[in-house]
C-alpha cells in the first residue's frame, strides 16, 4: 500500500513539474520572412518560417492571412486558408524548437501574426 501511494505521489509530482516547466504561450511562435533570390511570374519570392521557441509542442497553429496572395503554389499541408486565417502545418504539432517553412511569391511581403495555437506538453 505504501509503495503504491509513493508511486502515485511521484507521478503527481512529476506531472506538476512538467506542467510548471512548460509555460508556453502564443508569443513563443516566431515568424520570420526572408527574401529569396528567385522571382516567380515577376513577383519576388519569400521564405516564411514559423519557429516554435518553446519547450513544448504547439499544434493547431493559425495565423492571420486575410488578403494573402501568391502566384506560387503552396502545399496546403504546410499552409492553407481557413476563413480569414490560415492553418500552419495542417494543424499538426510543431515540435519544440522546430521550424515549419513555405515559399510564396508576391509583392510586397505579407505580415503574418499568430492568432491561436494549442500547447502540447509531455507525450510528444
Amino acid at each position: 500500500m505504501a509503495s503504491t501511494l509513493h508511486a502515485l505521489l511521484a507521478i503527481l509530482l512529476f506531472n506538476l513539474l512538467l506542467k510548471g516547466f512548460c509555460q508556453c504561450e502564443l508569443k513563443d511562435i516566431t515568424i520570420g520572412t526572408e527574401r529569396t533570390s528567385a522571382t516567380i511570374q515577376g513577383k519576388q519570392e519569400w521564405s516564411v518560417s514559423f519557429i516554435n521557441t518553446c519547450k513544448c509542442a504547439q499544434q493547431a497553429l493559425t495565423v492571420s492571412c486575410d488578403g494573402f496572395q501568391t502566384v506560387e503554389k503552396v502545399d496546403p499541408n504546410v499552409f492553407a486558408p481557413v476563413g480569414k486565417n490560415c492553418s500552419v502545418n495542417g494543424g499538426r504539432p510543431i515540435a519544440p524548437f522546430a521550424t515549419v517553412q513555405f515559399l510564396y511569391a508576391w509583392d510586397p511581403p505579407f505580415i503574418f501574426v499568430p492568432v491561436s495555437s494549442q500547447i502540447v506538453c509531455g507525450g510528444f
